[in-house]
């Protein structure tokens, strides 16, 4: 799974083809100047010893560096060397230094794309994907799993440039003795494959810990949703006993990882000191020279740091890897549904729209939410959907929205199919309100210009002014400036009904969708708000989706839905006077009104 996951970082990287070969040459450059002035001790000790044939240094690389000295011989060869010696590690730190601003420039690129990548994917996919998945989930994977992508990331970034320095300090310790690097190799090797075992391990807890943060985030988004029902069915204690053990399984996930990750580089550490001690007994019986001996000692020394980064690497990326491949799912758009737009566009709605024989239904649900639906809403009219909870109303304003195309068929707007329509045009004659309209955090004045780009300060509050909102805002502390809070929740249920009001009429749709939008407002506000209904039901075609029925005295065709099919239609006033659906809800509506 490391490897899986390393393909998968690399994928992150892709828009960046040369981050990977400049990450990879800097660090071979910056293992080459450190092991060179490693190197360029063994002619130094050389000098020092005064060539002894005790001591002197053997093979390919004490030879090699013996001629360098040779070079900047003379009587100041010492200084000469220390100076290069110098020279090379100040050299490996300024490769280094770019070597980082590299990298982190890479991951901050690379995490910005793929959160904006997420972003887009949610924004586009289609609705009923949100449908399918759980919000605690999504939330995860947008937070805490891009946070430990970019880790994923930086650990593979580190991997590369430990790497490069095995392999620079490899041939330089094969070029020192041949014989001491395989001993090297196969008391590595052991080693090598515990923490392979090590990195199983981590990939299974990684598994868990995705699972554990999904099943937390879940947690979160409902405590924070549902406020004011857990506080009102006084379920406080139960829902802290059910976040107490989402965290505890949390807690165990993490501290097992994050032991094994914090653990695993003193473990090597240790496991390496047979290494040091069999270098040395073997040096001792091939009776190498003393600086071959330490060179190669020190060399191997500062190879143990990049090989516990390297083993250390391979642990956090197989621990990470659930959640890497959870964001690639994400962003894979073969197995998610998509809307495609259109190229027709339509600048005025003059006919209509019509619903022919609309069927349609939610993924894993067994009854279609609205079945052969045909009905009418001429363009200029005022029209009501009325019907139990269930009944198919929401269905029909996202199918009206095109949230959804129907599974059989058409929705049809001035005789075009929807789905040959631009997307983009098609919603922009559409504007909703109503008391599911959500609010955005940000001020009044943002939310009210919404829809509009550069409203201009007298459209939104005219746009108030006629939602009956501009004297609630007036008096906010600084008024449509004020902060209307995550989700609205600085304001009543009724002030949040009357800004997407005005967000909605700012738009001057072609269709307003109106959601009970008088719900929660006073019998004066509700008045007002129904005027503004009725002067602009004239141009504009008004879609009242309708729970209190008391709604309908401004409809001029009613639209009776039942189990997702049509029951009834017309007039109010007609359907009212004959037994029906409509005459039965009102009955019904008026016996609770009476309790």
């Amino acid at each position: 799974m490391t490897l899986q996951a390393m393909r998968s970082l690399l994928e992150f990287t892709r828009p960046y083809p040369w981050a990977i070969p400049v990450l990879v040459m800097l660090g071979l450059a910056a293992s080459l100047a450190e092991g060179l002035g490693i190197g360029l001790i063994v002619p130094l000790l050389d000098n020092m010893l005064r060539h002894s044939a005790e001591t002197e240094a053997s093979g390919p690389l004490a030879e090699l560096l013996r001629r360098v000295a040779t070079v900047v011989g003379g009587e100041h060869t010492l200084l000469v060397l220390s100076l290069l010696i110098v020279g090379l590690v100040a050299l490996k730190t300024l490769i280094l230094a770019l070597d980082i601003f590299v990298s982190t420039s890479v991951i901050a690129r690379a995490m910005r794309d793929l959160r904006v990548a997420l972003a887009r994917q949610l924004l586009t996919v289609g609705y009923e994907y949100f449908s399918r998945v759980p919000q605690g989930k999504l939330v995860n994977l947008l937070d805490s799993q891009t946070f430990r992508a970019s880790e994923a990331l930086r650990a593979l970034t580190t991997m590369i440039g430990s790497l490069c320095t095995v392999a620079v300090f490899g041939v330089l310790l094969l070029m020192l003795s041949w014989q001491l690097t395989a001993v090297v190799g196969l008391l590595v090797l052991p080693i090598s494959l515990a923490v392979r075992s090590l990195a199983s391990r981590a990939h299974a807890w990684g598994e868990h810990m995705m699972s554990s943060y999904s099943s937390l985030a879940e947690r979160i988004l409902e405590l924070l949703v549902s406020m004011r029902t857990i506080r009102i069915f006084n379920r406080e204690e139960a829902e802290t006993q059910r976040f107490r053990d989402a965290a505890q399984d949390v807690k165990r996930a993490y501290q097992r990882t994050e032991t094994l990750n914090e653990l695993l580089p003193a473990l090597v550490e240790f496991l390496y000191v047979p290494v040091f001690l069999a270098v040395l007994g073997i040096a001792w019986h091939l009776q190498m020279g003393i600086p071959t001996v330490l060179v190669f000692m020190l060399l191997l020394y500062r190879l143990q740091s990049p090989l516990k980064r390297v083993n250390t690497s391979r642990v956090i990326l197989a621990s990470y890897a659930a959640g890497i491949r959870e964001l690639q799912a994400l962003l894979d758009r073969s197995d998610k549904p998509y809307l495609v737009s259109g190229t027709r566009r339509i600048e005025r709605l003059r006919e209509g729209v019509e619903f022919d024989r609309v069927t349609f239904g939610y993924s894993g649900a067994n009854v279609a939410a609205v079945k052969d639906v045909c009905l009418s809403l001429k363009a200029g009219t005022v029209n009501a959907i009325v019907g139990d909870s269930g009944a198919g109303k929401s269905t029909l304003i996202h199918l009206l929205c095109r949230l959804h195309d129907p599974q059989a068929g058409v929705v049809r707007a001035d005789g075009i199919d929807l789905r040959e329509l631009d997307l983009a045009s098609w919603r922009a004659r559409i504007a909703f309100a109503g008391q599911d309209a959500e609010l955005l955090s940000g001020t009044v004045r943002f939310n009210i210009a919404y829809g509009v780009d550069e409203a201009s300060d007298e459209a939104v509050e005219d746009a108030a002014r006629v939602a009956h909102a501009h004297e609630f805002i007036a008096g906010l502390p600084g008024g449509y400036d004020a902060e209307v809070g995550p989700r609205g929740t600085h304001l009543s249920g009724g002030q949040r009904q009357r800004i997407a009001l005005a967000r909605a009429i700012l738009c001057h749709p072609d269709i307003l969708i109106l959601d009970e939008a008088t719900n929660a407002v006073d019998g004066v506000t509700e008045m007002a708000i129904q005027g503004a209904i009725e002067r602009l039901s004239g141009d504009t075609t008004m879609l009242l989706v309708a729970h209190r029925l008391n709604t309908l005295n401004r409809a001029q065709h009613v639209i009776v839905l039942k189990a997702g099919e049509v029951v009834q239609e017309g007039p109010p006033e007609q359907l009212l006077a004959v037994p029906g659906a409509l005459q039965e809800l009102y009955a019904a509506h008026h016996a609770l009104e009476g309790r």
